[in-house]
């Protein structure tokens, strides 16, 4: 039976909200995980189908298809992408920058903002957030997800920056956090077409009900509601032109630094 991962992080709920809710039938398995588990299990083989970082695609080129109309995309601002910091970026040159081992795509694009944007170069150390406290050995750390978007300023870091709007004041463009990789074989092609079907229900009934979800699972996430509905309407949850252009302008970047081959082109999986 074809297996769908399932971001545990809040920002995955709306597409998926239609599924995990039940109002929309799903006869397939639901593999819930962070993002890097997720990249993972979709490399191995574990998932078939799943909302994965949108770095993974580039770091392992050919091995995935993509679902058209479907991504994780922040307009501006994102809320769940943040450095703490207890200088102003601009001064974090030869300084130490916690990376979370929870992200590759953000930490690709923590990168771009510092080294190519601003010629700044850190020393980066990892940690695993909601284990380790980073706060006692650098300068700045960056956190994801739902415990960025509710945790408290860290004592002594008094600057706070929010990775996608610093993209989109850069670049103009949105940024992809996720896209659905299809980790494809013919064997999987029937029920693959039935679970895109899903997929696209789920999503339309997500996004008509931002409301009711979110006063609904606030204590699931613990967010407040009203906080959680303006983070999911800071998403595209869409695979359009502009998300497209800021995709590939992510993936120029992160050619630059070295940390994938160029991407050139974006290969789909159509529905037959």
């Amino acid at each position: 039976m074809l297996k769908l991962g399932h971001i545990s992080y809040s920002n995955c709920f709306p597409p998926h909200a239609g599924i995990v809710t039940k109002q929309v039938a799903f006869p397939f398995t639901l593999v819930e995980g962070i993002p890097t588990e997720l990249n993972r299990l979709l490399y191995d083989g574990t998932v078939d189908v799943s909302p994965s970082s949108s770095i993974e695609y580039a770091m392992n080129p050919g091995r995935y298809l993509l679902l058209p109309d479907l991504s994780i995309t922040s307009r501006k601002q994102v809320m769940s992408i943040i450095l703490q910091s207890r200088v102003p970026l601009t001064d974090l040159d030869k300084k130490t920058v916690a990376l979370t081992t929870a992200s590759a795509t953000s930490v690709i694009l923590l990168r771009i903002l510092l080294e190519l944007l601003h010629k700044i170069h850190p020393s980066y150390i990892r940690y695993a957030q909601g284990a380790e406290n980073p706060s006692g050995r650098a300068d700045a750390f960056l956190t994801i997800g739902d415990l960025a978007l509710t945790q408290a300023a860290m004592p002594g870091y008094s600057y706070r920056y929010d990775l996608g709007e610093l993209w989109h004041e850069f670049t103009g463009l949105p940024f992809v956090f996720a896209l659905w990789h299809v980790n494809y074989t013919k064997e999987i092609e029937k029920e693959l077409c039935a679970l895109y079907d899903i997929l696209i229900l789920s999503r339309s009934y997500g996004l008509s009900h931002l409301q009711e979800l979110g006063h609904e699972y606030a204590d699931r996430f613990k967010i407040p509601a009203q906080k959680l509905i303006q983070y999911w309407n800071s998403f595209s949850y869409a695979f359009g032109d502009d998300e497209r252009k800021g995709l590939l302008q992510f993936y120029d970047y992160a050619a630059q630094l070295g940390a994938i081959k160029p991407i050139t082109e974006l290969k789909f999986w159509t529905k037959k």
